[in-house]
């Protein structure tokens, strides 16, 4: 072959790359209803001027709340993965999926994992589809061309290139903490999440996950993320073969069930009524419900009764906002508890709060 600026443009490896991989990519767009109770602005105006009134009850208000990203055909029959959060589940939530040729049709969540941040979804298609063949996987070497393929900010079929800057990165977002992450240069941006990350031959490199200026919010430029090929291709066959009934799933282990295995610590939800009752004057948090003999939880003296109130830097008021981090704890690895006890003397209640250190076993 001769220098590169000999090629056609129809001979470059780039666009042979993009017109080999794009057939496969997707726009997903989802809405989901966000149902939300309020009270009649007339009624907290009777009660502030008049001392209450008629009440005309509280009213439902739906509001529709829309999500854009991009995904990968990874089988002729229809299955595609992309981001969990992408397609992060609630009720009534609605994924529409155009192809590349611009056909729109509805998709199915399958699977996902919060804490590898991918999804499968199907479409039904009645004949097969272009796909992306993840068996065949990019050596992912540094500085090698990389290409992203995806719908920026809702322009679809949008491809940007650059280099393999960086493995093995870590990134945290939010209440979770990401590892053996890609790097690369090439322009990711909202609605590229999900989208594929390949080389000039068309071969996976990885799947496009989140842009640093937008995870850390800081003014930074050209450093982008990407989710390894091995990894989703590990993590798409299982999930394929878990929704065909080839394998079992693995059982769900929340972090609550978490925080027992590693601190000895059974926790509840409390009521509003509860913490009056406790003597936590209304306060929300999680009740000890239990502690292990001989755990971290009673060596560190938490005991029945107290309430958990964060972890780390989260606040803690319900079970099902417990941050994902619980759940990715290792053994060794400690955690900063906030704990409150109320203590009943005669007709007062002394509360006391401090932070413990808990060690996983």
């Amino acid at each position: 072959m001769g220098p590169l600026w000999a090629l056609s443009p129809q001979e470059e490896p780039i666009v042979k790359a993009v017109e080999k991989v794009r057939p496969a990519v997707v726009n997903i767009n989802t809405e989901r209803i966000i149902t939300q109770e309020v009270r009649d602005p007339r009624d907290i105006f009777f009660e502030r001027y008049f001392g209450g009134g008629v009440s005309r009850g509280n009213r439902i208000l739906q509001t529709p709340v829309q999500n854009l990203g991009s995904g990968a055909i990874v089988s002729p029959d229809g299955y595609i993965v992309t981001n969990q959060h992408v397609v992060d589940k609630t009720a009534k939530l609605k994924i529409k999926v155009t192809l590349a040729d611009g056909t729109d049709t509805e998709a199915t969540l399958l699977r996902d994992d919060d804490l590898l941040d991918l999804a499968l979804i199907k479409i039904q298609a009645p004949t097969p589809l272009p796909y992306l063949n993840i068996d065949k996987l990019s050596p992912n070497l540094l500085g090698q061309t990389v290409l992203v393929l995806g719908n920026p900010v809702g322009y679809e079929s949008s491809v940007s290139a650059g280099i393999l800057s960086a493995k093995d990165r870590t990134l945290t977002i939010g209440d979770l903490t990401m590892e053996g992450l890609l790097q690369t240069d090439a322009a990711i941006n909202p609605g590229n999440s999900g989208g594929p990350l390949v080389d000039v031959e068309g071969n996976l490199v990885g799947l496009s996950s989140a842009k640093m200026a937008i995870a850390q919010n800081l003014p930074v430029e050209s450093i982008g993320f990407a989710i390894p090929g091995e990894r989703v291709k590990r993590w798409v066959e299982e999930a394929i073969s878990i929704v065909e009934g080839k394998i079992k799933a693995p059982a769900t282990r929340s972090a609550a069930v978490v925080l027992k295995e590693k601190f000895g610590l059974s926790l509840k939800d409390l009521t509003p009524q509860e913490s009056l009752q406790f003597g936590y004057a209304g306060r929300l948090g999680l009740l000890v419900a239990g502690v292990d003999k001989g755990s971290p939880a009673e060596e560190a003296g938490i005991q029945k009764g107290m309430l958990i109130v964060g972890l780390g830097s989260v606040p803690c008021r319900s079970l099902s906002e417990l941050p994902r981090s619980v759940r990715q704890l290792k053994g060794g690895e400690s955690v900063r508890v906030t704990v409150l006890g109320a203590t009943r003397q005669g007709n007062f209640v002394a509360m006391r709060s401090g932070a413990v250190e808990l060690k996983a076993h």
